[in-house]
């Protein structure tokens, strides 16, 4: 049996985004990190105006890092694979 990612759903203007939270592989602690879809990035900042709201920026600085949306719906392992993929 594989094991679930463990998620949570953030709700920014009407709409539910996935979230990942997972153990702090960067520092190794006992910490859990948030990990977004670049989906929620981009309905929260804008390259040219910047965060659309305060809101926005509320989540944003709760969210370690943004992933492909894809890898959302990889199991547990798959997940921790691709982030791990990123840090070489």
């Amino acid at each position: 049996m594989m094991a679930k990612l463990d998620t949570v759903s953030v709700s920014y203007q009407g709409k539910d985004y996935m979230i990942a939270r997972i153990p702090d592989v960067f520092t190794n602690t006992r910490n859990n990190i948030f990990i977004g879809p670049h989906s929620l990035s981009h309905a929260l900042y804008d390259n040219h105006i910047g965060y659309a709201d305060e809101d926005a920026r509320s989540i944003d600085e709760q969210i370690y890092a943004y992933v492909d949306d894809i890898y959302f719906g990889l199991s547990y392992h798959d997940f921790m694979d691709k982030i791990q993929c990123l840090l070489d």
